[in-house]
């Protein structure tokens, strides 16, 4: 009884396995369709950054072969079967997901899995990358704050084959408030072919209680470079402040309490004294009673 038990679990365990195994088919409809989306290096960088938040744990370092051992396998992004997808192909399995492959349709934008795709084809033998893994490079930010109209100015450089620095174009530059407990991102900006930037505050950004905001200004991970904080910029809504409620609220400031309540916290203090002092009359009379 216990071999049949035995044979009928390793049947089950193989046939599940076959099952996951099968060919994952796309429908007809995905697998011409095109990518909407211009495969350059701002969408490549961006589906890198998604790749690097929801799929690495998976799929693991490109190039590198060691996602999870899964069954089936998660494919490298590198790798043939993941390579002879059409971009059709690779939105449709982004986009649905199957057995242990959860489907983004609902936590990723449509225009999100299609950067995951440009950043995936980035690695196809047959498309010329734009996005090539080197070394950072040195490079140099500086930024400002234009309070009136309530933009961050940004200026960037780069250290050429020469030593020389010179403009940093179409690099992205993140913006982020910096908060107690780390930085809030609230935007990112391009550098234009002079690597010159401006970002515009949100007008939803809150600030302090007079709506000052220290602003982080850095590049992306590409570059060495010191990050700019902009300390005190006035580009904020100022937080609101607690209101003194004068009737809803039991207790506030002396100025607004109610007076019941404060009559009530008075005798309650009053008590505890005439209890304590009725302790210590006792204890008196008893050691008068002694010396007696």
């Amino acid at each position: 009884m216990t071999k049949k038990i035995y044979l009928l679990f390793v049947l089950v365990l193989v046939l599940a396995v076959q099952g996951m195994a099968q060919e994952w088919i796309v429908p007809d409809e995905y697998k011409n369709v095109e990518n909407p989306l211009p495969y350059n290096l701002t969408n490549v960088q961006k589906g890198k950054d998604l790749y690097m938040k929801n799929c690495k744990s998976c799929h693991g370092d490109v190039g590198k072969h060691n996602g999870l051992p899964l069954v089936p396998p998660p494919p490298d992004v590198t790798s043939d079967i993941m390579q002879a997808n059409t971009p059709g192909e690779l939105f449709y399995r982004i986009t649905h997901g199957r057995g242990g492959m959860p489907q983004f349709e609902t936590t990723i934008s449509e225009d999100d899995r299609w950067r995951l795709v440009n950043f995936i084809r980035n690695y196809n033998p047959d498309v010329e990358p734009v996005l090539v893994e080197a070394p950072p490079k040195k490079a140099k930010l500086l930024a400002s704050v234009n309070e009136a109209d309530k933009k961050v100015e940004i200026f960037a450089e780069v250290e050429n084959t020469d030593k020389q620095f010179v403009e940093l174009p179409e690099a992205t530059v993140k913006i982020s408030a910096k908060k107690a407990f780390g930085n809030l991102p609230i935007g990112e900006v391009l550098t234009n072919k002079d690597g010159r930037a401006e970002f515009v505050v949100p007008e939803t950004l809150i600030g302090d209680e007079n709506g000052l905001v220290n602003i982080v200004v850095e590049l992306e991970d590409n570059f060495i470079t010191d990050q700019v904080v902009l300390d005190a910029a006035k580009v904020g809504q100022p937080k609101p402040l607690p209101k003194l409620i004068r009737k809803e609220i039991l207790w506030s400031t002396n100025e607004n309490v109610q007076s019941w309540l404060l009559l009530s916290y008075l005798g309650a203090v009053g008590a505890a004294w005439l209890s304590i002092a009725y302790v210590v009359f006792q204890i008196f009379k008893i050691w008068k009673a002694g010396k007696e």
